[in-house]
């Protein structure tokens, strides 16, 4: 597409003229992907990125004084939003590996360079994390959150959540102690013998009922 055929498009298109944009729009959609997945490093969600980001260049299209720098201002819209994806997506990650180290005392949190299997292996662990952190009440839920994603210090936490600070070390004590026991023996009953048998499930039960 030439340059004052692309400029026209631009004027058409803060004019209102949907058809016009869509026609814009499709000329730049592989550079836009391409600059998504550049900073996201993932297919999906680049996809999603430059999505948002042609829905948000229709609503701005107007601010748009020069036609001719179009490209650089839809990239630049892609680029920022792929941005914001990328962190959203390493504060999950990180959230569940940090949950999981508190939980199982593992140790220092696996590279952020996901590959398809180390993602699937993360989903299950989110949620066995998931269903190990809806065991607690929401105090010491709230607690740990607060801890181990906001990094709050005892103090800050029992003044949000109304309790003394010492409650709130007793509270995350006993979390982690409650949280490594349904840990432990999730883990157990996964890895336990095809044929079953009464015996192992027993002795998982009273592991987890006494916190060892």
């Amino acid at each position: 597409m030439g340059d004052a055929a692309q400029d026209q498009l631009v004027v058409r298109s803060r004019r209102g003229d949907a058809a016009a944009f869509a026609a814009l729009i499709g000329s730049f959609e592989r550079v836009a992907l391409s600059v998504a997945f550049g900073v996201t490093g993932d297919a999906q969600s680049a996809g999603d990125v430059v999505q948002d980001a042609f829905l948000r260049a229709w609503q701005r299209i107007a601010d748009l004084k020069e036609p001719e720098r179009f490209g650089g201002w839809l990239c630049g819209i892609v680029r920022n939003l792929a941005i914001d994806a990328a962190r959203a997506r390493a504060v999950r990650t990180r959230v569940a590996h940090d949950l999981h180290e508190v939980a199982c005392g593992g140790g220092p949190p696996a590279s952020p360079e996901l590959g398809p299997l180390d993602e699937l292996g993360l989903r299950e662990e989110c949620g066995r994390v998931a269903a190990a952190l809806a065991t607690l009440d929401d105090v010491s839920r709230s607690a740990v959150v607060l801890r181990y994603y906001d990094n709050l210090s005892s103090k800050q936490i029992g003044e949000l959540l109304g309790v003394a600070p010492t409650a709130v070390d007793m509270r995350l004590m006993r979390a982690r102690r409650q949280l490594r026991a349904h840990l432990e023996m999730a883990e157990q009953w996964q890895s336990r013998p095809a044929n079953g048998g009464g015996g192992r499930a027993g002795d998982v039960k009273v592991a987890y009922e006494h916190g060892e």
